[in-house]
């Protein structure tokens, strides 16, 4: 076979082995006109293959079978010429595969007897079979591996084409835009809580690291852990210490009304009875660093959760903040009424009264959440009556306050005190027990002094929830009867039971005679000779502006801070009557009443 000059194929060397072309490839025509294949055998040049009739001696001629070591046997001139003519017809795929002759390329003397009678069998029935193997690209086709090579050279062309091709394309094609992502800011969030939950496995789980490293290293890491945890907890702990000695002490509660327990004083005595301890550690308690702050995210949290009561107020309808009440012990009660019974007895010439005031988880009730462990305040005013001494006149403000409780705002929805419009209810209720005539309302001028008013229970909750109440003050309209208010604590005198400076302040309750004090005395212009001491809590300060026009002078003693004798008070002022005027929390709650006869 001739090499074409402008393609050759490579054939590979396993292929040339198996089809014995492993030697040279140029075949050599003998003498006598046959044809020297590369198996050494001859054949003549006048043989016509089986598979193509046409071809004659030829080397061109497609004549190698499937056994390369042997030749095909000669075919006379007239079976080649029927062969030729029979195969112009085409023949059908299922023909060529169901009928394949085993012709073998062996000379005729090789082939033994029965070998000449399969070969005209053969060439008479199945004239137009074709080798399958001959120009099909086979295994056992020269041609046709030259061929199958260069169809794939051609296709791979082609292929490296249409991609020069689309990459071509696509640079043409303009670049889309990126759209541009807003630039989010970064949530410290995630990875403080990410650092929490990192910390809390090693706590809780005891730092299981073997999975991951080996024991001694985990011992090491977990010494340095545990080592710098105690180290930090130790210095915190100096700190905090250090600051609470540092800090100044507080006086007071605004958020929760009432006396903070101060440092107390260290002596041999108190030290080993044990008070020292106790009154310490309230102190540590009451004056700890940032109290408030803690108290609010706490309060935060148990919002969070869904609760209804925090810190001991409740989150009712309408927006109103409440103080639950919970019934002390009866012999507590008892103490305190006792110590009053004997106040009475002591002083005979002396009217006596008691005003405790509802407080408003007992007039609005309905609005509390559907579970709330309240008792009765209705049930312990009628056990306080029971054992009262029968002199003592008591004046009841139920019947008045569910009457009017859904046309009047009796108590502010963020604060624990009642209104000047609850106190003006009250004060006619006192005035029709003690035949006294009150002011007529026409006589008063009610002005709005503040819309923004956030009472105790709004700072008590914590979480600061709530909306702002409004304040009203009564200014009597007849200004012929001035008043003058002297306060023993502060030692200064001023013509008004109103301090409107503290209407801006934290607690704009105090603007009712400036807050709460140990000892004032008011003098009136009332033509009257009655003199009136009044043993209150804070709930008597938006009282005091209405009986004014009923009483000549007026004493004001606050027992929680007031350190005097009651019956020096009572001796140096020539008092008419007395009235005890509480609301039931405090009065259930505190125990300065016992201080009554001191």
């Amino acid at each position: 076979m001739k090499k074409d000059n402008k393609y050759e194929p490579v054939m590979p060397e396993y292929l040339k082995k198996n089809l014995g072309l492993d030697q040279p490839r140029k075949s050599q025509r003998s003498s006598n006109g046959n044809v020297k294949t590369r198996a050494g055998a001859k054949t003549k040049g006048n043989v016509k293959s089986k598979a193509n009739p046409n071809s004659n001696s030829n080397p061109k001629s497609k004549s190698i079978a499937k056994s390369s070591s042997s030749a095909k046997p000669k075919v006379s001139p007239k079976k080649a010429s029927t062969s030729a003519k029979k195969a112009k017809t085409p023949l059908a795929t299922n023909q060529r595969t169901q009928k394949k002759a085993s012709v073998t390329s062996s000379p005729k003397q090789s082939l033994g007897k029965n070998s000449t009678k399969k070969i005209k069998n053969s060439g008479s029935k199945n004239s137009n079979y074709r080798n399958p193997y001959v120009g099909k690209g086979s295994k056992n086709d020269i041609d046709g591996i030259y061929s199958r090579n260069k169809r794939a050279e051609l296709n791979s062309t082609k292929k490296s084409n249409v991609k020069a091709q689309n990459v071509k394309t696509a640079s043409v094609k303009k670049p889309k835009k990126a759209k541009k992502r807003k630039k989010r800011g970064t949530n410290l969030l995630y990875p403080v809580i990410y650092f929490i939950s990192i910390f809390l496995g090693f706590v809780f789980a005891g730092g299981d690291k073997e999975r991951y490293i080996s024991k001694s290293r985990k011992d090491a890491l977990d010494f340095k852990f545990f080592r710098v945890l105690s180290v930090g907890f130790v210095v915190l702990l100096f700190v905090v210490m250090f600051l609470n000695i540092i800090t100044p002490t507080s006086k007071t509660s605004v958020a929760e009304n009432r006396e903070l327990q101060q440092r107390p004083s260290m002596s041999l005595s108190r030290l080993l009875d044990g008070k020292f301890a106790s009154e310490y550690t309230k102190f540590l308690s009451d004056q700890f660093i940032n109290r408030d702050g803690l108290i609010k995210i706490k309060a935060k949290f148990d919002l969070m959760t869904g609760k209804k009561e925090i810190n001991g107020v409740y989150i009712a309808k309408n927006d109103y903040l409440m103080e639950g009440f919970k019934r002390s012990d009866d012999n507590s009660t008892l103490s305190k009424l006792s110590e009053i019974n004997k106040f009475t007895n002591n002083n005979t010439g002396l009217k006596v009264s008691m005003m405790l005031v509802p407080n408003k988880v007992e007039i609005y009730s309905n609005l509390l959440p559907k579970s709330n462990p309240n008792n009765s305040q209705k049930e312990y005013v009628n056990f306080v009556k029971k054992n009262l001494d029968s002199k003592i006149k008591v004046v009841e403000l139920f019947d008045v306050f569910e009457k009017n409780k859904n046309n009047i705002d009796l108590y502010f929805k963020t604060d624990h005190h009642w209104t000047t419009d609850g106190a003006y209810l009250a004060y006619v209720e006192y005035c029709k027990a003690l035949n006294l005539e009150p002011i007529n309302e026409n006589m008063l001028e009610r002005n709005l002094a503040s819309d923004s008013f956030k009472g105790s229970l709004y700072y008590k909750n914590g979480a600061e929830i709530g909306f702002p109440d409004e304040l009203y003050l009564y200014l009597n309209k007849n200004e012929d009867k001035p008043v003058l208010v002297k306060y023993y604590d502060d030692l200064k005198k001023v013509p008004t039971l109103y301090d409107v400076s503290k209407l801006q302040g934290r607690d704009p309750y105090e603007v009712f005679t400036g807050g709460n004090h140990t000892q004032i005395k008011i003098r009136t212009n009332i033509d009257t000779k009655r003199k009136l001491l009044v043993v209150k809590d804070s709930y008597a300060n938006a009282m005091l502006p209405f009986l004014v026009n009923n009483f000549s002078e007026i004493t004001v003693v606050d027992l929680r801070y007031f350190t005097g004798s009651l019956q020096d008070v009572i001796q140096n002022n020539e008092l008419t009557d007395v009235l005890f005027l509480n609301n039931i929390n405090t009065f259930n709650t505190d125990s300065s009443i016992l201080s009554v006869n001191d």
